[in-house]
């Protein structure tokens, strides 16, 4: 088996591997990767030629292409709602459920299909009902697995599974005996033994490419050796690589600068960002993170700055009053820990303190050998982490875990901040009160763009103190940035959009409630509350 090692230095982020100048990049006109009918290609082949004659670029050519679009047709096949929608926008998730059926019908009898950037978190079952593939592409997703009944695509000879979210390949794998192209790069495989078949990978006697670039957890000193000894002959292998200039943490981010907004987002989500808004595709899949960032920053810079919405934040009744100043009296007594003994140290703060409510083992999430039950099974499978409840503290917590009485003693020593924070939510949301997980007491939290890949649903964040500005600010569009007033008021914001803080003069302290355990809530909408005031 010949191996590739890649040249270190090639790109500068894990996602991306080899460096591309800006010019060679193309224009394309078509808003994603998807196949599309020859007539629809034409068109827009005819679009492209136009705007690149006439010098057009971006959203004049995006702008034109939507003018020059034939009218889809209804394939009158029952709707496939993957489980990925509720990343979209709401005015977003019919037009990618209709690219989704449009590709699907289009494809019907061919043998090869592709399903890339359309925001899958699972492969849709109709897949699986077509075992005259041979070759499927679904990279640019947010795939979790691949299921075990992809084995009943036998004739496969490609597979693409490039830029997704999966964490170990299925035994399956073995029995796609015609398979010639395996790829996984940049995905979040875990260490070898806990992520590759490899006994399934003997079964591979066709197999001429591997591909596993860019799983930083897949990495270990036999690496090489053993998957030397689990591929056939002559297969190529491409292994290795490493990001040679890191993202800054979000606390050495400058808040105001675009860049800084716009860091949070994966490679992927800005390639996708360049052909969905400014129509700017073509040979990007291994263009370097910083390519990337110029084509984008300058087509921002064509398009003009974006607007800033100001959205006010939701009043607490009247006698909320005395709980907020007492509230205020206690984060201002609180010894916040400093240096290395602050918690994330990442963002940029003078204290910052996380509070959680003891979880009790679930009895959804092991059964009697200890192992994961049926039902938590199901659950991850579909992106969701199992439900736990959430007491307050009672009696008979020496039963919980380490972990669980290290948080519980810690709850102890700000429960009257928790009773506190936990009373002025109830007032305004009964329902998130009793959903929340954690607690955030933060001082002067200052910018720090950044996403809360962590959560499972938006959160609720008030602030407190002698201070002006300092607002929660929120992506809420590519072209739209909310400002959300949470001063003695609350604010109620998806973090798995871009947020950060407004600058702001002044003693600025807040809470911030977020859930990281129970249903996944939709991701729709990045601000909830959204009268204007100017």
């Amino acid at each position: 088996c010949k191996l590739l090692l890649p040249v270190m230095g090639c790109g500068p982020c894990w996602v991306l591997v080899g460096s591309h100048d800006a010019k060679s990049s193309k224009l394309s006109s078509h808003a994603s990767s998807v196949r599309k009918a020859p007539a629809q290609q034409k068109v827009e082949r005819e679009v492209l030629l136009r705007a690149v004659r006439s010098g057009k670029h971006g959203g004049e050519a995006a702008e034109e292409e939507a003018c020059a679009k034939s009218d889809s047709t209804n394939t009158g096949q029952k709707s496939y709602q993957h489980p990925s929608l509720h990343r979209l926008d709401p005015t977003r998730v019919a037009e990618v459920e209709l690219r989704l059926q449009s590709v699907l019908a289009d494809t019907a009898d061919s043998t090869e299909l592709d399903l890339s950037s359309l925001d899958l978190w699972s492969v849709p079952p109709a897949v699986l009902t077509r075992p005259q593939l041979r070759e499927l592409t679904l990279k640019n997703n947010c795939i979790l697995e691949l299921p075990a009944d992809i084995a009943v695509l036998t004739a496969l000879t490609k597979l693409d599974v490039s830029r997704n979210r999966l964490r170990v390949l299925p035994e399956a794998v073995g029995e796609l005996l015609c398979l010639r192209e395996l790829n996984v790069m940049t995905n979040h495989l875990l260490k070898l033994q806990h992520s590759v078949p490899l006994a399934a990978f003997k079964k591979l006697t066709s197999l001429e490419l591997l591909d596993v670039r860019f799983n930083p957890k897949l990495t270990s000193a036999t690496l090489e050796e053993v998957l030397t000894a689990h591929v056939p002959d002559g297969c190529k292998v491409l292994l290795g690589g490493r990001p040679t200039q890191p993202q800054l943490p979000a606390g050495e981010l400058d808040a105001t600068l675009l860049r800084s907004q716009l860091e949070p987002w994966s490679t992927s989500a800005m390639r996708r960002r360049l052909a969905e808004e400014f129509g700017i595709d073509g040979d990007l899949d291994e263009t370097d993170r910083e390519v990337i960032f110029k084509l984008l920053l300058d087509a921002y810079a064509v398009k003009g700055p974006r607007t800033l919405r100001r959205v006010p934040g939701i009043a607490l009744p009247p006698n909320s009053e005395p709980l907020l100043d007492e509230l205020l009296e206690k984060l201002r007594g609180t010894a916040f820990p400093t240096g290395e003994k602050r918690e994330r140290l990442t963002i940029r703060a003078h204290g910052y303190i996380i509070l959680r409510r003891p979880l009790l083992p679930a009895e959804e999430d092991a059964n009697d050998s200890g192992e994961p039950s049926r039902e938590a099974n199901t659950k991850r499978q579909h992106g969701m982490r199992p439900e736990r409840p959430m007491p307050r503290m009672k009696p008979g917590v020496e039963k919980l875990g380490w972990k669980q009485r290290t948080a519980a003693a810690k709850l102890q020593q700000y429960q009257r901040v928790w009773d506190l924070a936990y009373s002025l939510v109830q007032s305004v949301d009964p329902d998130f009160a009793e959903q929340y997980t954690a607690i955030a007491m933060t001082k002067n939290f200052v910018g720090s763009p950044h996403v809360d890949t962590e959560n499972v649903g938006p959160f609720y964040g008030i602030s407190l103190g002698n201070f002006e500005g300092g607002g929660i600010c929120v992506e809420n569009t590519p072209f739209e940035v909310a400002e959300v007033d949470t001063r003695r008021k609350f604010g109620k914001v998806d973090g798995r959009f871009p947020h950060w803080v407004a600058p702001y003069t002044g003693e600025r302290y807040s809470i911030i409630y977020y859930p990281t355990h129970g249903p996944l809530v939709p991701k729709t909408t990045a601000i909830f509350h959204t009268d204007e005031v100017f």
